[in-house]
């Protein structure tokens, strides 16, 4: 079970992490957002990453919501092979430019919190309330693939930038 109480409460820690991100990725030039920053990802490779989870997330509610049962984290991996998920990630959004991945992070995000926004308290909230969602609730996944996602990039950007 998440540990939000209330939908804005999910909404509020989106919005701020969000804000918190795109604070620091102002601050840096289009031209540096190619260079490693950890493990060799760049920002763009952290953003894309960003991106594509809250898409899963969205499709993975979207599929729920009309009954059916979504392939989580996907139709070809396990939670337990997320490495792998996350090097196929990389690679399917390696020859996208920077303003193609930016594009993708705010439009999805846009997407994200328009969904939210429409979604139940209840729905959010209640664990077991989507099968996928296991005991948790979708509170949870939202979380994992917005707030908390945007939190980890910003401290390995900013840790980054620091040292650089």
């Amino acid at each position: 079970m998440s540990r939000f109480t209330s939908k804005q409460q999910l909404l509020d820690e989106i919005v701020t992490e969000r804000a918190k991100l795109d604070v620091l990725l102002a601050r840096i030039p289009d031209s540096a957002k190619d260079e490693a920053v950890v493990d060799g990802l760049t920002v763009k490779d952290l953003l894309a990453h960003r991106t594509e989870w809250a898409r899963m997330t969205l499709s993975w509610y979207e599929t729920a919501k009309a009954g059916g049962a979504p392939a989580v984290p996907s139709a070809t991996y396990k939670w337990n092979q997320l490495p792998a998920l996350n090097a196929e990630i990389r690679a399917r959004f390696a020859n996208a430019s920077l303003d193609e991945i930016e594009g993708e992070y705010t439009r999805v995000h846009d997407l994200l919190l328009d969904t939210v926004t429409a979604m139940s308290e209840e729905e959010l909230l209640t664990p077991h309330y989507y099968a996928f969602t296991g005991s948790t609730d979708l509170a949870a996944y939202v979380n994992g693939a917005s707030a908390a996602h945007y939190r980890s990039a910003r401290k390995c950007i900013a840790k980054w930038w620091k040292a650089r």
